[in-house]
């Protein structure tokens, strides 16, 4: 997952499509937030939140994702605000073409409408981005550069053959026209849990492996802190749970509680 979709931020061979590779199984998930840490520099007394994520498509049609993260937050020394940060995107299949629609709300008025467009003509070619708010700013990334699903795919891949460690420049739009260093570590396959217990016929059999992801600015220093980091039960379909979402100065838990598998697109 990334920072917005975890998946979020949320993904085999680079911008390939392999016979044989990891899959994203198409589903609709959804989970409470609450607070895990909440340290003193936050100025956070209270927060509780709801999050929703669906994915649909396929590999050879491209995915599309749409998510929403709603949260009342008290301030210890102001009243209650509540946020409603939402996306959709579309992916293509070949990891080429991606398009992100983002906007935030905070006490139900629209602060933040923005979108953002990024093509590039091969796997190992850069890529060029146009975001667009009340002007347009053309940007540009490198070649390497992942976009979310592929970026997903890849770890599932990488968990499946045994690896333990991915590092990624990825771009999923969180901070503008910037993608940002993401190091990963997986843990040892193990049994899927945190499903709530009439949902979990939908992924039985799957295996499960515990992620780590931690975000960087791309042009960080080696030993800077991360911007974000996520922890979460990876599912080989693409599945999460056991959310910890942390911020730095706070931390949330998110709890599957409702899960929809949804038809998957067959490939011709």
């Amino acid at each position: 997952m990334n920072r917005l979709v975890l998946s979020s931020a949320c993904f085999v061979l680079l911008f390939a499509m392999p016979a044989a590779a990891a899959t994203l199984a198409p589903h609709r998930a959804y989970y409470d937030l609450e607070a895990k840490r909440l340290d003193g520099a936050s100025g956070i007394a209270a927060i509780k939140g709801k999050l929703a994520y669906e994915i649909s498509g396929s590999a050879c049609a491209g995915f599309a994702v749409s998510y929403r993260m709603a949260q009342r937050v008290q301030y210890d020394d102001n009243g209650p605000q509540t946020t409603d940060n939402q996306l959709t995107s579309w992916e293509s299949g070949d990891g080429l073409d991606l398009d992100i629609t983002q906007k935030q709300f905070l006490n139900g008025k629209l602060t933040s409408d923005s979108r953002i467009k990024v093509t590039r003509a091969g796997a190992d070619a850069p890529g060029k981005g146009l975001i667009t708010r009340a002007s347009t700013q053309d940007f540009e990334i490198g070649a390497g550069v992942m976009f979310p699903s592929r970026f997903q795919m890849k770890l599932i891949d990488a968990a499946l053959k045994g690896d333990s460690r991915d590092v990624t420049m990825l771009f999923e739009g969180s901070d503008d026209d910037k993608p940002t260093q993401v190091i990963t570590f997986i843990g040892a396959k193990r049994s899927v849990s945190g499903v709530p217990a009439n949902d979990a016929g939908l992924v039985s059999g799957a295996s499960a492996w515990p992620v780590s992801m931690s975000y960087y600015a791309a042009n960080g220093v080696e030993d800077a802190q991360p911007a974000y980091q996520a922890n979460f039960l990876m599912l080989d379909n693409g599945v999460s749970t056991e959310l910890v979402l942390d911020y730095g100065s706070y931390a949330l838990s998110g709890k599957l509680t409702k899960l929809d598998m949804l038809k998957p697109e067959t490939c011709p």
